[in-house]
């Protein structure tokens, strides 16, 4: 009805009943836009597949008008609402966000630890590589976004770390909405559901896909430090530069440790 606010679903898949705080403190300092009401949903459910499935269950029985999928290993700018509605009102029929790769893809090229969307390849005269009948889409046929080449790009595969689309959209895809591939000759889940997802966005719904490389988003990891980090992080002893909850350039007067001043008694 006329007048009243759109409203938007946040979902966000996770089955544990612990999260990373750094995920909560960013969640709830999300700006809300405004004319816009927003609710969260927590996606439960034995796979990825399910607990993205249960989201937008969720989101459709509160009778949302968008979608947002993002992930609960991850720590978002506070003003990321705002910016992908705002994409939303210019025209951007499903709007997403570049997530950091949490390793290294071997058969990419890619950075250890790079943001990562792909899209089909054009040949000199722009035109995107036919996709065969079978729908199989290889390796060959894809390559990554490159941020430097535009604020807004369309893409043809991203994950659902910060994916915004229409229910209408999403209504207009035949079920299951997502769904778990797995290897037969190992018996091994592939991580393909969320780029499977926007894939058929694009050729079953017919819509345009569109990533904002200005959307700077964290992925939070668990992992060891060892001999090598000194090397990797020199550029940290810099002010204003890495985390100073983690590494401080400098010592911090009255902590107990260090004296306030030097020569101080």
């Amino acid at each position: 009805m006329a007048g009243q606010p759109l409203k938007l679903a946040v979902g966000y898949p996770w089955s544990s009943p612990f999260t990373f705080t750094a995920f909560t403190d960013a969640t709830l300092n999300l700006r809300h836009p405004e004319g816009c009401s927003v609710r969260y949903f927590r996606g439960k459910g034995w796979c990825p597949a399910r607990r993205h499935f249960d989201c937008c269950e969720q989101a459709l029985a509160w009778g949302a008008d968008l979608i947002l999928i993002i992930g609960t290993d991850q720590v978002h700018p506070e003003d990321m609402l705002c910016r992908l509605l705002a994409r939303y009102h210019q025209g951007c029929d499903v709007i997403s966000a570049m997530v950091p790769a949490r390793g290294y893809v071997g058969w990419q090229d890619m950075r250890p630890f790079q943001p990562m969307a792909w899209r089909l390849k054009q040949d000199a005269d722009g035109n995107r590589v036919v996709v065969p009948k079978d729908g199989k889409i290889g390796t060959e046929m894809m390559e990554p976004i490159d941020p430097a080449a535009g604020d807004l790009q369309e893409c043809d595969f991203i994950g659902s770390g910060v994916l915004m689309f229409p229910v209408d959209v999403l209504k207009g895809l035949r079920q299951p909405w997502f769904f778990e591939t797995v290897d037969p000759t190992n018996m091994q889940r592939l991580a393909n559901m969320d780029c499977n997802f926007v894939w058929r966005l694009r050729a079953e719904a017919h819509v345009r896909v569109w990533v904002d490389t200005t959307i700077k988003v964290g992925h939070a990891h668990v992992f060891t430090v060892d001999e090598s980090y000194q090397d990797r992080f020199a550029d940290w002893t810099t002010p204003g530069i890495g985390d100073s909850s983690i590494c401080r350039y400098q010592p911090i007067a009255g902590d107990g440790r260090v004296p306030q001043t030097a020569g101080a008694n």
